[in-house]
């Protein structure tokens, strides 16, 4: 394995340090956050270690090898790319869709009078599906260019 990947380990393990220091001595409202960005730490860190000291055993090398090839022909399937392209597309409409169908329920909800303040709410979301359909467009428009 790279030692890129042990440094990386290594480096998410100190910012779970330094999150948990930091929630350990400040008493704020963020504290359980910090808490959670120290255990996200402390748990991608130890498990990119641990997968870094497990294949760069010398009992592991070949196995290592043949985990590396099949990754790479699995990444390179034409077959799965294109499956990978398709569930993308649908979960950007499902996304989409899940948006719309949101923005609707509160505006209901909101005449209705059970939630109360929900329009910036509904802005955001609504934003948020101009942000999506815009970015849609434009990485489609910028794939057709470049190839």
């Amino acid at each position: 394995m790279k030692k890129r990947k042990l440094w990386m380990g290594f480096a998410y393990l100190f910012l779970g340090l330094l999150f948990a220091i930091i929630a350990g001595f400040t008493d704020t409202k963020l504290e359980s956050l910090l808490w959670g960005f120290a255990g996200g730490g402390f748990g991608g860190g130890g498990s990119i270690l641990w997968k870094y000291f497990y294949w760069s055993q010398p009992n592991n090398k070949a196995r290592f090898q043949e985990h590396l090839e099949h990754e790479a022909i699995e990444l390179h399937d034409e077959r799965k790319e294109k499956f990978r392209n398709q569930s993308g597309r649908y979960a950007y409409l499902l996304g989409l869709i899940t948006v719309c169908l949101s923005i609707t329920i509160f505006s209901v909800l909101e005449s209705f009078g059970i939630i109360q303040h929900t329009k910036i709410l509904i802005l955001y979301l609504g934003g948020y599906v101009v942000f999506q359909y815009v970015a849609g467009l434009l990485i489609f428009q910028y794939l057709n260019k470049k190839y």
